[in-house]
């Protein structure tokens, strides 16, 4: 199922009325379980899961602020509202999910598990809940991750798109920001002017045991007419997974670690940037000049300096110019 497909569907549903108080058409005439999108009557977006008249379903439901989950049981139906029209985007990401886990399940016990699972799931990704207001560094780091994000996943393909997402760790609190099999990443950005970067702590630039560690560092210029916002970014990324049939949910629970959406993320669309070169660094090098949990006094902690990276040239792995 693409995007393009569903949202022809929305488009046609009005005209087909197959259930009391629901205009609704079957999703798809390959899928297994008998799913539908529908309208009710004060014009909400639903997806309805029908069961087997003999079987029986224990569910009590759940009511959120943008999604409700319920069960009728006289009809047979496990229905998924959207409450908010601002999320149809997300709706369909939610049903577009379900759908691929569920089209060639023939067990109603299975598909309609999925589907419970599936809601409590996704129900977290429509919650505006940002804590505090992003900081200028904040909104730059971010910028420069999703930069990097972006360029994986313009190289996948839908073999290993999920892969590329679930490689980015930056708003998990990890060390690094981005772990692969093989080596990690710590990505920094900085304005064009700097000289440094800032390493926030002795874990930033420890290497991992048997992992290669780079660093790559995204140089940009601060520009509201012609750069791009980190809400450009989440789209061109989210467009990309949709392509390749990537699971939107790994994106979506990896910014839900910081309260953030791709709603509320346009409250920083007056943050622009061009991004005018990237580097990168082996960090993992004997010789790179560090400080790092494995070559300090293990009574230091907490500890923050800046790196010159106009002196690392003998460690650059690639340079690119944009």
């Amino acid at each position: 199922m693409e995007i393009n497909a569903l949202n022809s569907k929305w488009v046609d549903v009005s005209s087909f009325k197959n259930y009391s108080g629901y205009n609704a058409l079957r999703i798809s005439s390959i899928c297994i379980p008998e799913l539908y999108i529908a309208t009710d009557n004060d014009g909400y977006r639903c997806l309805l899961l029908f069961l087997p008249t003999d079987f029986d379903l224990k569910l009590t439901g759940a009511d959120k602020e943008k999604l409700q989950l319920t069960y009728i049981k006289e009809k047979d139906v496990i229905l998924i509202k959207l409450k908010d029209v601002n999320f149809v985007d997300l709706f369909n990401d939610l049903i577009i999910s379900l759908y691929s886990r569920i089209h060639e399940i023939s067990n109603p016990d299975s598909y309609s598990k999925e589907l419970i699972a599936s809601f409590y799931k996704w129900v977290e990704f429509f919650e505006d809940k940002l804590i505090k207001s992003l900081s200028m560094d904040d909104i730059q780091g971010i910028f420069g991750e999703l930069f990097v994000l972006n360029n994986y996943v313009k190289e996948s393909d839908f073999s290993n798109i999920n892969f590329s997402l679930s490689s980015w760790k930056g708003l998990y609190g990890k060390a690094n920001d981005f772990e692969f099999d093989l080596k990690n990443i710590e990505v920094k950005t900085k304005i064009e002017s700097k000289l440094f970067v800032n390493i926030s702590s002795e874990f930033q630039l420890e290497k991992e045991f048997d992992k290669g560690l780079e660093l790559f560092v995204v140089t940009v210029k601060i520009d509201l007419i012609d750069g791009k916002s980190i809400h450009d970014l989440i789209l061109q990324i989210v467009k990309q997974v949709r392509d390749n049939f990537g699971d939107l949910s790994i994106l979506y629970q990896a910014l839900n670690q910081k309260g953030l959406t791709v709603e509320n993320l346009k409250q920083y669309n007056n943050y622009r940037f061009i991004v005018l070169k990237t580097e990168l660094f082996d960090a993992a090098s004997d010789d790179f000049p560090k400080l790092s949990k494995s070559n300090i006094a293990k009574e230091i902690s907490n500890l923050k300096y800046k790196l010159r990276i106009t002196q690392l040239s003998q460690f650059l792995i690639e340079m690119k110019k944009y």
